[in-house]
């Protein structure tokens, strides 16, 4: 084997070990940047919680930062604001949480709410009923493709768990609803390789 051979080999084999370190992470951008600033959304329309009966409210806000983002990690940040309004049933955020990121391709990535609490009292059955989420997957962001356009967190969990209050309550509730980013613009998700 000649020396040009051996080397071309040898750069063949390091570039490959380069791509068996590689880790790839998800990560936040806006406008074409990386972001580490505050997410706002609030509910397009009325938000539920079905279990028992179905609880309604008219309005819902979701609040926090992009706490962490990089090498071998996925985009994640603790819910400040965690609001539900308006609403059929007496609603109580006992805990706000955080939330997770991992990016699926096409802007998008699937959320997960980890530490949220919620206590419903419902008075027509004269019951309580709390759930709280787990590493729990609970929806899909869905990035803005335009311009100054906003990206939706789209809610559609079939499996709260419920953690406290009567048996009556059931294993789990269904929260659904879509929620628009109104800051910042132009959000999504996206993958992220380091070597």
């Amino acid at each position: 084997m000649n020396l040009r051979v051996l080397a071309i080999a040898l750069l063949t084999v390091a570039f490959a070990a380069l791509g068996a370190t590689a880790a790839s992470a998800t990560v936040i951008v806006s406008n074409g940047a990386l972001y580490t600033g505050t997410i706002e959304a609030e509910s397009e329309g009325s938000t539920t919680l079905d279990g028992p009966t179905s609880i309604t409210c008219s309005n819902s806000t979701v609040k926090g930062s992009v706490e962490s983002h990089g090498n071998s990690v996925t985009a994640e940040g603790a819910i400040s604001t965690l609001t539900f309004t308006s609403c059929n049933q007496h609603v109580t955020v006992e805990a706000k949480g955080s939330l997770i990121v991992h990016e699926i391709g096409n802007s998008n990535g699937t959320l997960t709410s980890n530490g949220a609490a919620v206590k419903v009292v419902i008075t027509s059955l004269g019951m309580t009923c709390e759930y709280s989420t787990s590493n729990t997957d609970i929806g899909t962001l869905t990035g803005s493709t335009t311009t100054g356009g906003n990206a939706t967190l789209d809610i559609d969990s079939s499996s709260i768990p419920r953690t406290g209050g009567s048996f009556f309550c059931g294993s789990s509730a269904e929260w659904t609803g879509s929620y628009k980013v109104t800051s910042p613009s132009n959000l999504r998700a996206e993958g992220q390789t380091w070597h």
